[in-house]
């Protein structure tokens, strides 16, 4: 009997447990994407903030000056990118007359060729006319709303941020110190840490500086030289020389090249063999601060070790389309946690001893026979103590 009581008394407080963790989590995923720009924002001032330890500052005070040094510049310089970007990608579209092939097609599609387009908008402008004041206050408190709803979302990036700064090691220990009797959850945290430190930082800042780089220099350009030469669009082509720095080597080139070609000829046919003179000063510095020097230089400096390139890119393309502009920074740390609990949690919960994390490179080619390695040649999975 003093078993069953025991036994319910665990399992109602068991199931108290689950609800708060519901809760949590659902407010978590309403703020999802604050939270996880918390974490991306939290590796990318780390480093600042450790530094200023060897000023014997207090942990709180260094945490506020690396957030208002870097991490709020930053992300102000961000946003005010993406939305230069966003008014060019609106420009574009309507220069192209993209939204009227848009609905042609789905016209087309849907079948519905049928309708009175000009009795349909007769109507709609009659309509519009009469709750023209009603549209400007909807309108008015949406923009209120949304000014409201970023200031909130911020808020809580930089809050999240500063507390993980604070708390997040003496967090993360006491989780391990608590729950860990078997040491592989500490394993697994020293393996994750480094790695989203290096991922988050190294690729995703390596985009958004290339980026801002490349926008900064075709505006630069744009200043200096004709109409007729100037770079179409340069916020969007910087965005996506950004984008393309995740392909190493080639990818900045996808960008700027076919543009520096593009002008050159735009120069030959003008008439104004002259031109050539600013389209080939372009092409060397697009060559050298946009390319050259993020490419090799950040790259080299802050890029992953342990995850795989290419799973890293499809992570990067796949994140966007699923979960929206967060899913950039989303996607790259759940493969970071994914790849890493098959190579250190999920040994343990299979009862063996978890192995290190190999690399694709270290196994021969399966096409060549004389490279096969025997299988008592190799090395062992299972590390040493050393290891």
């Amino acid at each position: 009997m003093e078993i069953d009581r025991e036994l319910r008394r665990r399992i109602g407080l068991g199931l108290v447990v689950l609800a708060l963790a519901a809760v949590v989590g659902y407010i978590v995923w309403r703020f999802v994407a604050a939270v996880v720009f918390a974490v991306f924002l939290y590796y990318a001032v780390r480093p600042i903030y450790r530094s200023l330890g060897r000023f014997g500052l207090p942990r709180r005070t260094r945490a506020g000056l690396a957030l208002v040094l870097f991490g709020v510049p930053f992300l102000l310089l961000v946003g005010y990118t993406l939305m230069i970007v966003a008014l060019e990608v609106q420009g574009f579209v309507e220069t192209y007359d993209l939204q009227t092939q848009l609905v042609e097609r789905a016209i087309e599609e849907f079948g519905v060729a049928g309708i009175d387009l000009n009795e349909l908008q007769e109507a709609l402008a009659g309509a519009g006319a009469q709750a023209s004041l009603g549209v400007a206050l909807v309108s008015l408190g949406g923009a209120v709303s949304a000014v409201g709803s970023a200031l909130v979302q911020l808020l809580v990036v930089v809050v999240v941020t500063y507390y993980m700064l604070i708390d997040g090691p003496r967090l993360v220990a006491w989780i391990v110190e608590t729950f860990d009797e078997s040491g592989a959850l500490r394993r697994y945290a020293r393996a994750v840490d480094p790695e989203l430190s290096l991922t988050l930082f190294g690729n995703i800042v390596n985009v958004f500086v290339t980026a801002i780089v490349g926008v900064s220099t075709f505006y630069a350009y744009n200043f200096f030289v004709p109409p007729t030469v100037e770079v179409p669009f340069p916020a969007l082509v910087g965005a996506l020389a950004g984008l393309g720095s995740l392909i190493p080597v080639v990818g900045i080139k996808l960008v700027y090249v076919p543009v520096v070609l593009g002008l050159g000829a735009t120069a030959v046919l003008s008439g104004e063999p002259a031109l050539l003179v600013p389209v080939g000063i372009l092409a060397a510095v697009s060559a050298v601060v946009i390319d050259f020097i993020p490419d090799f230089f950040i790259r080299a400096l802050v890029s992953g070790e342990r995850t795989h390139t290419g799973l890293l890119m499809v992570s990067y393309i796949v994140g966007p389309v699923v979960f929206g502009f967060y899913g950039l920074f989303l996607v790259p740390i759940v493969l970071v946690l994914a790849t890493n609990a098959a190579t250190i949690l999920l040994p343990y919960v299979l009862g063996s001893r978890p192995g290190r994390q190999s690399r694709l490179e270290e196994y021969p080619d399966a096409d060549r026979e004389e490279t096969t390695v025997p299988s008592a040649e190799r090395e062992p999975a299972v590390p040493t103590e050393d290891e």
